[in-house]
């Protein structure tokens, strides 16, 4: 009776121990497994270029931009160093506001401008944003924020640019509050850490370029594509 009960006690050990060594294999099966994935999900991601990068070839002329900017916007500002007296008494005014980055551009470090526009240009700018954003989501792409190359400019800072600009004039409509320019040879990419890097995502640009064509249809703004500065340059047009 002994014997055939120390029998039953082995047999019973026996299974524990099998049941437990399964149950280990298994355990290490899956963190096999779930180890790789979970690194591949958190590793940083590093976007690269992506695609050509094509957009659509606008062409207001420089008169129409003057033409809406010296309607809609302030009056020229001469030097670089009055900049922020003067836009200081025209915020007080809510004629100027100061853009900094948001979600949906990131304003380069400018050298020519200053970062300031009227409050419907700002306006505008957020208009494309929400636009660009939209069409990113509908086409599963991702999140990505273009840039601000620039902005208000004085006559100083203008006659500056001409020097080394053959495409910059003497009177522009950046000297308004009005205008800005949007680099579209490369793009922000937003990764998982939250973290931006510029690319050269040919499909998301192309969603940007369709966005501003379509504003631009509706009325929104007038625009040229500036292809050696790499740039759409975008003047407010006031449909009142």
């Amino acid at each position: 009776m002994n014997t055939v009960s120390g029998r039953k006690r082995r047999r019973r050990r026996l299974k524990k121990s099998v049941k437990k060594g399964l149950i280990l294999i298994g355990a290490a099966i899956l963190l096999l497994i779930s180890v790789p994935l979970t690194i591949k999900h958190l590793r940083p991601e590093i976007p690269g270029d992506k695609g050509v990068v094509r957009v659509d070839r606008y062409r207001d002329l420089n008169a129409i931009h003057l033409q809406h900017a010296k309607k809609n916007g302030i009056s020229p500002i001469n030097l670089d160093k009055e900049v922020k007296e003067v836009a200081a008494n025209l915020m007080e005014e809510s004629r100027l506001v100061k853009i900094t980055d948001t979600r949906y551009y990131k304003v380069d470090h400018l050298t020519h401008s200053h970062p300031y526009l009227t409050p419907g240009t700002a306006e505008l700018l957020d208009l494309i944003g929400r636009r660009f954003s939209s069409k990113l989501r509908e086409n599963n792409m991702g999140n990505y924020r273009f840039r601000i190359s620039s902005v208000l400019r004085t006559r100083e800072s203008q006659k500056r640019l001409s020097r080394s600009n053959v495409n910059a004039t003497n009177e522009s409509s950046h000297l308004y509050g009005t205008t800005f320019d949007i680099g579209w040879k490369k793009i922000y990419k937003q990764t998982f850490w939250g973290k931006s890097h510029l690319v050269a995502d040919g499909p998301a640009i192309k969603l940007l370029s369709e966005t501003i064509g379509e504003l631009r249809k509706e009325g929104h703004l007038v625009v040229v594509t500036e292809m050696k500065e790499a740039c759409f340059h975008i003047t407010l047009v006031n449909k009142n």
